[in-house]
């Protein structure tokens, strides 16, 4: 028995496939590629399979880490390519290693967001970034209890670059992720309407990487 760590892309349509269907579409394919993972003990055993990081909802991805437990002597690779074999369109096993890091260490997201020019100039949206004043509305806990809390955006942005990409404006920018605290790029773009004034929708969001605290790929 060992731990395997897979690596998934997942893009096009089935980026509106949600994470707990995610979850469901795994265990389908880890039974049609007939998988030997180990399974939970108790009243309802489940195979072993662990998203470390959900992804939000129409948000593409590359390299999202999926923990599984193997029993017997099936190597990576074939586990890899069975699996593809089973995948449904848009998704892709990109690797299958022997886990590194603890998935605790997981610290920030690595982010391509595309915008229309129609929408947000790169002058804007330079502005927007390096006011010091983006905020948003959060979901979070306060004494128990589900509360919306106001949050400062700008405190929580690692870097970010802004280019072009054929008629596109392409932002690459690194947010908190992991445990303790999670930023994505809907909410800085919800944030960067609200400061604009105007509604700014981005074309496409893929994550590109998982990063620990010393900027290091999750691996």
């Amino acid at each position: 028995m060992y731990d395997l760590r897979l690596f998934i892309s997942k893009k096009g349509r089935i980026k509106f496939v949600s994470h707990l269907d995610m979850f469901r579409l795994m265990q389908r394919a880890v039974r049609r590629a007939e998988i030997p993972l180990w399974y939970t003990e108790g009243f309802n055993p489940h195979p072993y399979i662990s998203f470390l990081l959900a992804l939000s909802l129409g948000v593409e991805s590359e390299g999202e880490p999926v923990d599984i437990r193997i029993v017997g002597d099936m190597t990576p690779d074939e586990v890899k390519d069975r699996l593809n074999k089973c995948m449904p369109e848009g998704l892709l096993v990109e690797s299958a290693v022997k886990p590194f890091n603890k998935s605790a260490e997981i610290a920030f997201g690595e982010y391509d967001v595309l915008y229309s020019k129609d929408d947000i100039n790169e002058n804007e949206l330079f502005e927007a970034l390096s006011s010091g004043s983006l905020t948003c509305e959060k979901s979070g806990k306060s004494g128990g209890k589900k509360v919306i809390k106001t949050v400062n955006v700008s405190e929580h942005i690692k870097s970010f670059v802004i280019g072009e990409e054929g008629d596109d404006i392409m932002l690459k920018v690194v947010l908190p992720a992991g445990s303790t605290f999670n930023l994505n790029p809907i909410q800085l773009s919800q944030a960067v309407s609200s400061y604009l004034g105007k509604e700014v929708i981005p074309v496409r969001v893929l994550r590109t990487a998982l990063l620990c605290s010393d900027m290091k790929k999750f691996s």
